[in-house]
């Protein structure tokens, strides 16, 4: 019976962490290097912070960006794709922090090749 404890307190760990960790909506901004081949797009979260529900559409074009933190929502299945070919793995992702009391900002970086079409989402 003790052997099985350390097992349930780490199922219960596990379960009891942030009920409300939700991921949030990002936007992408492209910039365009001069020269080169590639082209940079940052993915943020949008401002105010914008959270994806999709309990409400069983349906939903949802890609998931960094680590379930971020994620794009689309209204084609078409632009979705597009997206997905030139997204699928960033070069870096990290968190800004702000000396005030902002929330922490999650931000991935990915290296696309130039004319590659990144369905871009406005703020």
């Amino acid at each position: 019976m003790l052997k099985f404890l350390p097992i349930c307190i780490g199922l219960i760990a596990v379960g009891a962490g942030p009920a409300d960790a939700q991921e949030r909506e990002a936007f992408l901004q492209k910039i365009e290097v001069p020269g080169e081949v590639f082209d940079i797009v940052l993915a943020k979260p949008k401002s105010p912070a914008t959270v994806i529900d999709i309990g409400m559409s069983p349906e939903a074009l949802v890609m998931h960006l960094i680590g379930g933190e971020l994620a794009l929502s689309f209204d084609s299945a078409d632009k979705m794709l597009t997206a997905l070919d030139s997204l699928q793995l960033p070069a870096c992702a990290f968190d800004v922090q702000s000396k005030y009391s902002e929330p922490r900002k999650p931000t991935a970086v990915y290296i696309v090749p130039k004319g590659d079409l990144v369905v871009s989402s406005e703020r």
